[in-house]
């Protein structure tokens, strides 16, 4: 994309997709997203496909691995049908190799037309939290606001050790934190916290999405299992669950069940990767020998493997 095509480009996603502000945001509050990121296909008027590529830094196996994102595929009604999605793709994946990164993720419903470009989905385990019923007595005197700037700090902090023990989380620094919290959401996410002793130890962030109320991430201190899941439970409609990623804390979900909420395991299948680094994911892997399938499986399907859905693109 070169300057002055970023109306165009917006007039192509909000034709495809419905929606305007969401790419807005994206545009306007990524640090890491530069124009050069959005590869276009034009005819004489302007852009007529399009491919984002967004660029991560992600844990694995003790180290930091380079991500390459794939979003805001779309071509205009028109030109459907005729490959130009499948070209701009080949383009964004070659790109992506040129520029060290490891592995490309998506999230996609059209599973074919990705398998086909060499993505394979690794399903990632999804909770449905029900709030008990009737509602438990609650144990904890706890004080629960929203979130404020001011509390980026410790709300960093506490991304930062909560994460640390789970594979394939974002890699944040302040400037990801600031647009992040511009664009993962926004304008109408529910970011709460939980304090003790004048200090944060929990919080949650969650937004309404294709009918769902889901969390797209949360965290807390080593010793707030209990504050957690009472924010948790005070975030889960009344006559819908909450939809959560499957964080592997068995202290949570243990804190759950005390409350007598009913947790529930699903799959989700949205998640596509693919392998762009071989030698280097076989290294990290230490299955020299395996294939892009395998690699993927080890990698990023294990049972403490987490991508927040608050770093989805």
């Amino acid at each position: 994309m070169r300057a002055g095509e970023e109306e165009a480009l917006l007039n192509l996603l909000e034709g495809a997709f419905g929606v305007r502000g969401i790419f807005q945001r994206y545009m306007d509050w990524d640090p890491l997203l530069r124009p050069e990121d959005t590869l276009l296909a034009l005819d004489h008027q302007g852009p007529i496909s399009c491919v984002q590529i967004f660029s991560r830094r992600i844990r694995l196996r003790g180290e930091t691995v380079a991500l390459g994102g794939i979003g805001s595929v779309a071509t205009a009604d028109a030109y459907r049908e005729r490959g130009l999605a499948s070209e701009l793709m080949r383009h964004a994946i070659r790109e992506m190799e040129q520029r060290g990164m490891a592995l490309a993720l998506l999230f996609t419903g059209l599973f074919d037309f990705y398998q086909r470009l060499g993505f394979r989905s690794v399903p990632q385990a999804r909770r449905l939290l029900h709030r008990p019923h009737p509602p438990a007595e609650p144990v904890l005197e706890l004080r629960m606001r929203p979130f404020q700037q001011a509390d980026l700090e410790a709300i960093s902090a506490l991304y930062e050790s909560y994460s640390a023990a789970f594979e394939i989380c974002t890699v944040r620094d302040a400037s990801y934190w600031q647009g992040q919290l511009g664009y993962a959401g926004s304008p109408d996410e529910d970011f709460r916290l939980v304090e003790h002793a004048g200090r944060v130890v929990a919080y949650a962030r969650c937004i309404e999405l294709e009918g769902a109320r889901v969390a797209m991430e949360f965290a807390r201190s080593e010793s707030a299992a209990a504050e957690l899941a009472a924010l948790l439970l005070a975030l889960t409609p009344e006559e819908r669950p909450l939809v959560c990623p499957q964080a592997p804390d068995p202290e949570l979900d243990q804190a759950l069940a005390g409350t007598g909420a009913r947790l529930e395991t699903v799959a989700d299948p949205t998640l596509f990767w693919r392998v762009l680094d071989r030698p280097s994911l076989a290294r990290l892997a230490q299955l020299p020998s395996a294939d892009d399938e395998e690699l993927l499986v080890a990698l990023v399907g294990g049972s403490r493997a987490l991508y927040w859905p608050s770093d989805r693109f």
